[in-house]
């Protein structure tokens, strides 16, 4: 006799939810595969064959109903258990979970331990399915339902939301009392999950990288790209041991993560002595050729700044900077060691303005300038030649505007800055 792992799908739109509850079938001995709505189950359950399907009711692109439906209507998936979740316990979900062929229901909040017996109930006595029963209407308070006339599943259906339902009632003191226990176990496996890949991805990417293993690619078709690199490094490294290198490395990068951070970019990722950090992504914004820009000042700032700091055993690196705003595919890519990275012409353009920009000096793609000219003070450089690409038109970024600068040197933005950012962000949004 062949033995393979049993095989669990858990369907939910909430990331916390999913990973919570993969957890928990995972320490029980299950295989847990999971989706982020019906359609991508659905998906799933054709090539991946599940030994039980548990699915929450309200979701977007397919619902759980229209999920069950499906499963129970397709030629080499109707045998599987189907195990419906909801928070309403009203006779028209009920009905509807009928409809669709569910055979189970979980009703929000439960426990483990009825979560565990609904399963293991469905798993020891699965199902026998009458694809021949006729269907039939029936009026509920008021609504029609056309279901199946399977006595035995209409029966088993009943008395299981029944007990369920029971069960509820008896659990409720028991649930509460240890609800605190719940929220610390909870705390618990967030604080780990964030430990794992929060600092490496974006929130939004690391939610759904945790709940289901993958996070679909995006176009964006605004977004902004900077590069840095430092001028002469190649010429510092045989200079340095490796715990200097990494030092000095870690001194500046450090650094450079607290700028973008405040100013709404994120990094992408270091190479060598490189830095890249992006805009207007994951979450979309108007603000991010500014918001580049701000904080390209300040990094620059800090590495002139840093030639005075002696005391802190790190070798002056003049730097250069480039920065495009355009267009952008990002993703995920990787099994065992994700990336999240970014792709398209605006990086390579935006790598390009970095190599010809000069020491700590900020160089900027005309579209860019565009998007920022009324707040700083740009020198044209005309149309610089770069290989592949032609002609460009180029920027150098000296300061942010004098009516607009808290400061003499251009770097911090004052009150009226600020009131016409939000102005010009309001109007593009």
């Amino acid at each position: 006799m062949l033995e393979t792992k049993t095989r669990i799908l858990v369907v939910d739109d909430h990331p916390a939810l999913v990973t919570l509850t993969r957890h928990k079938l995972i320490q029980k001995g299950y295989e847990v595969l999971t989706a982020q709505n019906g359609e991508d189950a659905f998906e799933v359950a054709k090539t991946e064959y599940p030994d039980l399907i548990l699915s929450d009711v309200d979701m977007p692109v397919m619902n759980g109903f229209e999920l069950c439906r499906a499963v129970k209507e397709h030629d080499q998936l109707y045998k599987i258990p189907f195990i419906l979740i909801t928070s309403m316990v009203t006779t028209d979900h009920i009905m509807k979970g009928i409809e669709a062929g569910a055979n189970n229901y979980l009703t929000k909040p439960y426990d483990d331990d009825t979560l565990f017996i609904k399963i293991e109930e469905l798993l020891s006595n699965p199902p026998i399915p009458n694809r021949e029963a006729d269907y039939v209407d029936v009026v509920v308070e008021g609504k029609t339902y056309t279901i199946q006339a399977d006595h035995t599943q209409l029966i088993n259906l009943l008395i299981s939301t029944y007990k369920n339902t029971l069960e509820q009632n008896n659990q409720l003191s028991k649930m509460q009392s240890g609800l605190n226990a719940a929220n610390k176990e909870l705390e618990l496996t967030k604080k780990e999950h964030e430990e794992l890949i929060h600092n490496i991805f974006p929130e939004k990417v690391a939610e759904h990288l945790l709940a289901y293993g993958t996070v679909n690619p995006e176009r964006y078709e605004d977004s902004t790209v900077m590069f840095t690199d430092f001028s002469g490094f190649t010429k510092v490294v045989p200079d340095l041991s490796p715990e200097e290198l990494i030092k000095s490395l870690s001194y500046y990068f450090d650094r450079f993560d607290e700028i973008t951070g405040k100013h709404n970019l994120i990094k992408i990722k270091t190479i060598g002595d490189s830095y890249m950090a992006a805009g207007g992504l994951p979450e979309r914004n108007n603000s991010h050729p500014i918001d580049a820009i701000l904080a390209a000042l300040k990094i620059s700032q800090f590495v002139e700044m840093s030639a005075q700091n002696s005391d802190k055993n790190v070798p002056y690196l003049p730097i250069r900077i480039g920065i495009h705003t355009g267009k952008a595919v990002v993703g995920v890519i990787g099994k065992s060691r994700f990336a999240y990275d970014i792709w398209g012409e605006t990086v390579n353009l935006a790598a390009r303005l970095e190599s010809h920009s000069e020491e700590n000096s900020i160089n900027i793609s005309e579209t860019t300038y565009e998007r920022v000219k009324d707040f700083f003070e740009c020198e044209k450089r005309g149309e610089i030649d770069i290989k592949y690409l032609g002609k460009v038109p180029m920027f150098f970024v000296n300061r942010i505007k004098p009516q607009f600068s808290e400061d003499e040197d251009g770097i911090i933005p004052n009150r009226l800055f600020i009131r016409e950012y939000n102005s010009q962000v309001r109007n593009q949004d």
